[in-house]
């Protein structure tokens, strides 16, 4: 039992590096290609958001589909999804650049939620500090993807071109879709018997939404993607505006990146020290400061790779906090629908995004939309601060577990494992 889940571990691993790599590389390059296809910011904008359109509706149902079927379909179908949109951005046209990112969209969001659902779900019958540290190494594998894709994919445009870059992509989807194919694991906790679930996921998302450390989860994910997107997507508009070229455009992106492949490690002991409360509104506070600063000086290397290093160890620690106060709140067999929740607070973040960006930048500046988007994000930190430090753990709604308080998941899922090997 222990080998199959190191095997399945080394899986969701892999699958998190591939999934990341390319999906860091892909997003800096969509802004700048649409300029280089003569396009306007507004453009960019329009392609950037149609990325998270659909996906900010269908996550919570993609989730269900999860909770009901397992995550090996959902992976096998989102990195087909991947593979084709990443084959359609080769052609050099505004119109095809949005329908790729459409597709782009959906196929990251099915492979994202299906992780995040098969991640959590294995960290089930393991105290809090274990939780968060086995969380914690999955997501050293994610940071290193977040922080080779961008230098990966600057260096192959410089080197090669859009079409050189964008190859890379399609063939990381590949081996993602090669790998979950021949070594995804077939079964999670899962509903069986269940047909095509439409209306009971959104129901279901609902009665998760009665617990407050939910919904701040899902705000500081939401938040923590806002903050992302922006050193993805809107920086390298900026530093391209300033002069820098893509080369040194990935390279600062990358040394962020890394700050937070780095302190990936430390986030169990700091988690412990710190406390939820402080921990959520430092990660998002700094956060929120470094990426306005980058308006400071937006031609300077030395500057920008310094706050970019501090920017990364913040906002690193946001995606496993969000995921462990998801997996100390949420039995089992509503993981995927929490993560689908997780995943549509994302997506409204890279739908928000180039919205408040477009809209900020048409009417002032660009440097105007840094301080107005990461104003309002640090905003969002002292509040979720404020609210998770206010929150005393009551009955839970409709039935569900107050899991953190009385270690009730842990018994729950080994309560399963016992009635599963008995039914075998």
């Amino acid at each position: 039992m222990a080998r199959r889940h190191g095997a399945g571990a080394a899986v969701f691993a892999a699958l998190g590096v591939f999934y990341w790599t390319a999906h860091s590389m892909m997003r800096p390059l969509v802004g700048t290609y649409v300029l280089s296809l003569g396009g306007t910011e507004v453009d960019a904008s329009i392609a950037l958001a149609s990325f998270s359109i659909f996906p900010t509706v269908l996550a919570v149902l993609i989730g269900g589909f999860v909770d009901s079927w397992g995550g090996r379909p959902l992976l096998i179908a989102g990195g087909s999804l991947m593979l084709t949109g990443g084959a359609l951005m080769v052609i050099p046209d505004l119109t095809t650049v949005v329908i790729s990112q459409v597709l782009l969209g959906l196929g990251t969001l099915c492979v994202w939620v299906s992780l995040q659902a098969s991640i959590t779900s294995a960290t089930g019958g393991l105290s809090r500090d274990d939780r968060a540290r086995r969380i914690a190494t999955f997501t050293v594998f994610v940071s290193f993807g977040q922080m080779v894709g961008p230098a990966v994919g600057g260096a192959l445009q410089s080197l090669g071109g859009y079409v050189v870059a964008y190859s890379a992509y399609a063939t990381l989807s590949l081996a993602l879709l090669i790998v979950a194919i021949a070594a995804a694991p077939r079964s999670t906790v899962q509903r069986q018997g269940r047909g095509i679930p439409i209306i009971r996921p959104y129901a279901e998302a609902a009665a998760l939404l009665k617990n407050r450390p939910v919904v701040i989860a899902v705000l500081l994910s939401f938040t923590a993607l806002m903050l992302h997107d922006i050193r993805s997507a809107w920086q390298p508009l900026l530093l391209h505006g300033a002069g820098l070229e893509q080369w040194q455009i990935g390279l600062v992106i990358s040394a962020s990146a890394l700050a937070g492949f780095g302190a990936r490690p430390f986030f169990a002991p700091w988690l412990r020290v710190l406390g939820v409360p402080l921990f959520a509104g430092l990660v998002v506070v700094i956060g929120a400061t470094t990426a306005m600063l980058a308006t400071v000086a937006p031609g300077n290397m030395t500057f920008l790779i310094a706050i970019g290093v501090v920017n990364g160890l913040a906002v690193g620690f946001a995606q496993p906090l969000s995921l462990t106060l998801l997996s100390d709140e949420v039995p089992p067999t509503q993981l995927g629908i929490a993560s689908g929740l997780r995943s549509a607070g994302n997506q409204a973040a890279l739908l928000a995004s180039p919205a408040a960006f477009g809209a900020v930048a048409a009417l002032a500046s660009l440097s105007v939309a840094f301080l107005v988007v990461g104003g309002s994000a640090a905003l969002v930190g002292v509040v979720s601060a404020t609210l998770l430090h206010f929150h005393r753990p009551a009955s839970p709604p409709d039935g569900a577990l107050d899991l953190p308080s009385s270690g009730a998941l842990d018994v729950l899922v080994e309560g399963q494992a016992s009635l599963q090997k008995e039914t075998r």
